[in-house]
This record gives structure tokens, C-alpha cells and sequence, in this order.
């Protein structure tokens, strides 16, 4: 990254080019060499050809290799913080395989992770989807307000649904309020959880993992939530739009609360 762009510009900039690696495009202009890869890295290409590049990576397994070879290295990257871009340092332009500093450990992990999808190829589980995602998951966690509300007895479909919620909070060793429902709540579901269904996952455990998670894109990049396969709903009424969309994200975060109103 360029010295006047924040790491948050570059998680965004890094979405993009994922949801761009997904899509089944023909390669366009000339094959990027690695000085075009440390450029993309570091968002120093024009708009044309950043297209062009991602084009090739999408198109050529060899490059890709290439490409995730770089990322490879991103725990080296950090390491050596020096420099404010990846493609130089100073006046000297660095090479693409190089350690270079600007890059912050979790971009370059998304980064990392968000390759894992193969262009045109299936869509990510949801805990691809919770490695890919978890800049967007922090933030939306981190906005999340402080809630006093004592919790209130539920069913053990909501219980679950609430300890996945909770489950999923803690991939980023955090606990939070989710939706107006508070953090007490959450806590007593897991832990009710714990104790009846022990290690194997339910449909309401996996669901609420897959909501909190979606609520969180779509308050943050709406058009990424069709790159995540959903569970099966734990109710077997609930039927899932095609595609995807954050109104019935929505809908469902509202069904949950008003299961939850006293």
C-alpha cells in the first residue's frame, strides 16, 4: 500500500479483487510480470490494467501459483515493517517476492485466505468464510453497543441459534451484544448449549454462526454475501432466496428478536 492509503482502504481494495477472481472473465492485455503483482498489491495500477491483471490471475493457474507464493510470505512482510509499500522502498522499487513492510497481518491474511476460492469455482464454507471476512466481522463487532438486558428463558432451537452467534463472536475473542439481543444472553445460550448438544453442531448453531456473520457483510460489503454456501435453516418453513440478499438477512435478525421480546 502507497503511504496515503489506511489499511482499512486496503481490505476494501482486496475485496474487490476477490469478488473479481470469482467471476469467469477471459484474460485481457498482456500477462502481468511481478512487478505488475507488487503493483496490484500495493493498488499502484491504473484502473485498466488492475483489470487486466486480475483478469490473468483468474485465467492462469501458473500465475496464481505465483500469486499465492507472494502471499505466502506475508508473515515476513510484517515482520519487517520498514518500508510503506510493497513495490518500494524509498526510490527502489522492490521485488514482488520480497518482504516489505505496509501491509497489515490482517489484510494479508484475508488477503490469503479470499485465494482459496478458485475463480468460478464453489462457493466458501462457512468457516472460509469467517477467516476471509474477519476484518469485516471485527468492525461490526467493535460497533456493536453495550446492552444491560438480563437474559430470558427460550426455546432450544433459539438457544442454539444464539450460542452460534456467541461461537461465532469468539473467532475474534470477542463478546458482544448481536441486534439489540444482549451480551448475558448469548453467554447463558452457549453455555445451555454446551451442556445439551456437547461437540456436534446443530442446524440452529450453524445458522447462527452463518447469520452474525452475514449481518456483519452486509453492513460492510452487501455483494459479498453471495460468495458464502448458507447451512440449512433450522426451520424447515424457512426458505432460502436465490440469490442471497441482505433483506432476508434482515428478516431473519428481526424473527430472532421478536422471539426474544418478553
Amino acid at each position: 500500500m502507497t503511504s496515503n492509503t489506511s489499511g482499512q482502504r486496503q481490505d476494501e481494495y482486496l475485496s474487490r479483487i476477490a469478488l473479481a477472481l470469482t467471476q469467469a472473465q477471459p484474460a485481457q492485455g498482456s500477462e502481468p510480470d511481478d512487478e505488475d503483482l507488487a503493483a496490484l498489491l500495493d493498488n499502484m495500477l491504473d484502473a485498466t490494467r488492475r483489470k487486466e491483471v486480475i483478469s490473468h490471475l483468474a485465467n492462469n493457474p501458473a500465475l496464481y501459483q505465483r500469486w499465492q507464493q507472494l502471499l505466502a510470505n506475508h508473515d515476513l512482510w510484517i515482520s519487517n515493517n520498514t518500508v510503506t509499500s510493497i513495490a518500494s522502498a524509498g526510490t527502489k522499487r522492490r521485488r514482488w517476492w520480497q518482504p516489505a513492510g505496509g501491509v497489515t497481518a490482517a489484510a494479508a491474511a484475508l488477503f490469503a485466505g479470499w485465494l482459496v476460492i478458485k475463480p468460478g469455482h464453489d462457493l466458501l464454507t462457512l468457516d472460509q468464510a469467517y477467516q476471509q471476512f474477519s476484518p469485516q466481522l471485527t468492525r461490526y463487532l467493535d460497533d456493536q453497543p453495550y446492552m444491560r438486558a438480563l437474559p430470558i428463558a427460550v426455546d432450544s432451537e433459539v438457544t442454539d441459534i444464539l450460542a452460534g452467534i456467541y461461537q461465532g463472536q469468539q473467532t475474534r475473542n470477542m463478546t458482544t451484544s448481536f441486534a439489540g439481543i444482549g451480551r448475558a444472553q448469548l453467554v447463558l445460550a452457549s453455555e445451555e448449549y454446551q451442556q445439551r448438544a456437547g461437540s456436534s453442531p446443530t442446524l440452529g448453531f450453524e445458522w447462527g454462526r452463518w447469520l452474525l456473520l452475514s449481518h456483519a457483510i452486509c453492513s460492510a460489503d452487501p455483494d459479498s454475501l453471495t460468495l458464502i454456501a448458507p447451512p440449512t435453516p433450522p426451520n424447515a418453513e424457512t426458505a432460502l432466496p436465490e440469490p442471497l440478499n441482505c433483506a432476508f438477512v434482515d428478516t431473519q435478525v428481526s424473527a430472532l428478536q421478536q422471539l426474544l421480546k418478553q
